[in-house]
């Protein structure tokens, strides 16, 4: 567990005491396609951490319909807002595509953070990340047309893409099928994506969305 830990951003120079304790109160878990996490009204007892996978976080509104507030892609804390404010999840989570998650017992990680300064500084740096992480998705659904979109996604997230089916990236950047299908032959033609190779041209990528 210990190494599983280390591969984690928010733990990776945390020292290996820190990371034993840690161990003692954190599981693996598995989920599948489709599979929930918790659902929006449960108890914010354990602290998520995607390290394989998409994650979809959604409300439902009163025609049933799912709002979509948020993709998690490996390597990111789960709706962990909850947890610090102490309130039941705002939302529903579940697994967009297999995925695992490590799932930490929050009332026993505060007590080492408040032990730790320096889990307390990479929490609080966490959280801000998360606010400008915010930003970025208002940025991208509103101000970016489809093909800026589609480049930022394949900069940001580009193993994601490369395993993950363009339905599912369709869905994930709000936009048609045929759209991104369309826009990523003309990536293909212009030399920015190698499918074979499984690499993108980020700087040339970049500057069609910075």
């Amino acid at each position: 567990m210990q190494t599983k830990l280390k591969d984690i951003f928010l733990f990776k120079n945390l020292c290996d005491d820190t990371l034993d304790r840690i161990s003692e109160f954190t599981v693996p878990v598995k989920l599948l396609k489709d599979n929930i996490l918790f659902y929006e009204g449960d108890e914010s007892e354990y602290l998520y951490l995607l390290s394989k996978g998409i994650v979809k976080l959604y409300k439902t509104a009163s025609n049933d319909k799912e709002i979509v507030m948020k993709y998690f892609h490996g390597n990111e804390l789960i709706a962990e807002v909850a947890n610090f404010d102490n309130i039941p999840y705002p939302a529903t989570a579940q697994a967009f595509t297999d995925s695992e998650v490590l799932k930490i017992d929050f009332k026993k990680l505060k007590e080492v953070i408040y032990s730790d300064p320096e889990l307390s500084f990479v929490i609080q740096a966490s959280l801000i990340k998360k606010i400008r992480n915010l930003e970025k998705i208002v940025f991208m659904h509103v101000v970016l047309d489809s093909k800026e979109r589609i480049a930022k996604y394949l900069c940001e997230y580009t193993e994601d893409f490369f395993n993950t089916k363009n339905i599912i990236v369709a869905e994930i950047l709000n936009i048609s099928p045929e759209t991104l299908s369309r826009m990523l032959r003309v990536f293909k033609n212009e030399g920015l994506i190698d499918s074979k190779a499984k690499t993108v041209d980020k700087k040339r990528l970049e500057l069609l969305f910075s």
